[in-house]
């Protein structure tokens, strides 16, 4: 009992030790990405498996919530004008339920013989987790850091006491873990969109700092139990195939979509306003093919291009296409789902923006507004652009990528086959309808999901419901349809963007699509191409974390959280789209904020060039 509780007490000290380093300071900036590793592991490999293991997929549910009920409390509580931070005091009360749960688990490590190679690792996967908390609060002051940094020591202490007399095995606890992973998780997103390394040595401590964080984590983590190890292990397992599936085929395709959009595909300028409806619909359909531009990203763009004078079709076909079509989403969508998938797929997404667009100008404004004058785009070297478009690029797919994978390899872990086939394909497509619509979904992140619900029993054509809804729509496009063009255009283009993608999903149903699904249940012989794609790929993403630093990598995440004005990329990382030199700060976003910026009379690339 003893050296637990003095464990328990040096790993606050050293945390709070650490936390509160100078402002600015190397150590500070490295402990700060170790503890997110950190944090990020125990979510990932220790508080969601071991709900997985005992609840199944409603641990997900319950984890999306908790996470999504912090930020709404913090939101509100903003709005009114309260003290900032209440989803941060939310995530700090789950900090103290997970560390009584460190206590128990060094109290018994203390009782076991040879146990203290244990109770050192759990003491030293909390370290860097108290210097978070301290980190986090010390913007309000020191005192406050110290304060909560106690509160974490006595629920350590209060751990240790109870562990004669709270049962190793309770009912509630897994429905407790994925609460706590959901709100550990809003506390460890709070200040990703940092500067970016200004130095060697920051890059290299940073580097480090993850190389650390992830050592830490794997060797301190404690299983529950042995279902608790089987699901991490099915989990990691799968995340591993699924991952030597995706990266060949991605790899091609941002290195295709860089290229493309390096090389400068010019759409003429009578693109923008001239032609018929139709023909303007379809070529706002097809403008941002050579970009990945995730849900968020293309709200200012299409608002760039209204203000440019873009016909209303044109601007309305690309808002609801351009986040489905990508280079790399359509070749991992003939990987995962087969070549007629991927065709009806795209197909698709083109046919469904093309009605809703029509369908909006129709009972919409007569005309675009006028055109205005274009800015001054530098000379860039062709290599030097593609190299900056592929680091635009790798920086944000990559992120959302991984968060697709780590999704599927869960249900891929924990759910049967065919454990969805009951329900059919009406139920399945509300559901995912239902689910897709006001959320921010990645069609690329998306795509071995789809293919692991497919053989998990869900209806293809449901599937197809949500891959096209998830990324197309959102609250924020709804709002600002809504605003742009009005209710009555808003509602018609929004309803038929949904009921057109319903016909096409009930089509494939009938029509028994063929699909060849490659999931990492079904495939484990994996070539040398696969491995040199894979190696590739996890190269673009060292030099990604590497230039702008991990946390600001993850910020990619970040911003689909920010409204239509503030995405929160000025911080986030210092390169620019093409037209712009490496240095160019943010990523030319502000042109959205008034329809007087001066915007390009001229020819238009299409891509996050969009906007100067």
């Amino acid at each position: 009992m003893g050296a637990a509780v003095l464990t328990a007490l040096v790993a606050a000290a050293l945390g709070a030790a650490l936390g509160l380093s100078r402002r600015g300071s190397v150590l500070l900036g490295a402990t700060h990405t170790l503890a997110v590793v950190v944090a990020l592991v125990v979510i990932g490999l220790e508080l969601v498996p071991t709900a997985l293991a005992a609840v199944g997929l409603w641990a997900l549910v319950v984890f999306g919530g908790a996470y999504a009920a912090a930020s709404l409390l913090e939101r509100v509580g903003h709005a009114q004008g309260l003290e900032p931070g209440w989803g941060v005091e939310l995530g700090f009360l789950a900090l103290c339920a997970h560390r009584v749960g460190d206590g128990l688990a060094m109290a018994h490590f203390g009782h076991a013989a040879g146990g203290f190679e244990g109770m050192l690792a759990i003491a030293a996967h909390g370290v860097p987790v108290i210097a978070l908390v301290t980190i986090a609060y010390r913007e309000r002051s020191r005192r406050a850091a110290v304060v909560r940094v106690i509160l974490l020591a006595i629920a350590s202490l209060a751990g240790i006491a109870l562990h004669e007399v709270i049962p190793e095995e309770h009912a509630a606890l897994p429905w407790i873990s994925a609460a706590l992973a959901g709100l550990l998780l809003h506390v460890v997103t709070h200040g990703w969109n940092t500067p970016s390394p200004e130095s060697l040595t920051h890059r290299l401590v940073d580097v480090g700092a993850v190389v650390a964080g992830l050592a830490v984590a794997l060797v301190s983590g404690h299983d529950h139990g042995h279902e608790d190890g089987r699901v991490r292990d099915a989990t990691l397992h799968a995340l591993l195939e699924l991952g030597l599936d995706t990266a060949p085929v991605l790899l091609v395709g941002l290195v295709a979509a860089a290229a493309l959009k390096a090389a400068g595909w010019l759409i003429p300028r009578r693109w923008l306003g001239g032609g018929s409806r139709p023909t303007q619909a379809l070529r706002g359909a097809v403008l941002g093919l050579p970009a990945p531009i995730c849900a968020c990203g293309v709200l200012p763009l299409a608002h760039s291009l209204r203000s440019r004078g873009a016909a209303p079709a044109l601007v309305v076909a690309f808002l609801f296409a351009t986040p489905v079509l990508a280079l790399e989403t359509f070749a991992l969508s003939v990987r995962f789902l087969g070549w007629p998938f991927a065709l009806v797929r795209f197909g698709g997404a083109v046919a469904v923006a093309v009605l809703a667009a029509l369908l909006l100008a129709a009972t919409g404004p007569r005309s675009a507004l006028p055109p205005k004058e274009p800015p001054s785009f530098g000379e860039q070297d062709l290599v030097k652009r593609f190299v900056t478009q592929l680091d635009e690029l790798t920086h944000h797919v990559l992120p959302w990528t991984l968060i697709g994978l780590v999704a599927a390899a869960y249900v891929e872990a924990v759910i049967p086959p065919e454990a969805f086939a009951g329900p059919g394909f009406a139920l399945n497509a509300l559901l995912l309808t239902l689910v897709a619509v006001p959320s921010y979904v990645c069609a690329t992140s998306a795509t071995p999901l789809a293919a692991v619900l497919v053989m998990k029993g869900v209806a293809p054509g449901a599937v197809l419901v949500g891959l096209l809804l998830g990324p197309a729509i959102n609250l924020a496009t709804a709002g600002w349809l809504w605003q742009t063009y009005g209710r009555r255009a808003a509602l018609a283009a929004l309803g038929a963007l949904v009921l057109g993608v319903w016909a096409l999903a009930g089509a494939v149903e009938l029509g028994d699509l063929p699909l060849a699904t490659h999931a990492a249940a079904t495939e484990h012989d994996h070539g040398a191409f696969a491995v040199v794609g894979a190696a590739l790929l996890g190269l673009l993403a060292f030099r990604s974390i590497w230039r702008v630093g991990l946390r600001a990598w993850l910020g990619a995440l970040g911003e689909s959280l920010g409204s239509v004005d503030d995405h929160g990329h000025d911080n986030a990382h210092g390169h620019g789209h093409a037209g712009h030199g490496p240095g160019h700060s943010g990523h030319g976003h502000s042109a959205h904020g008034d329809e007087t910026s001066s915007p390009p009379a001229g020819p238009v690339r299409p891509s996050n060039d969009l906007d100067p």
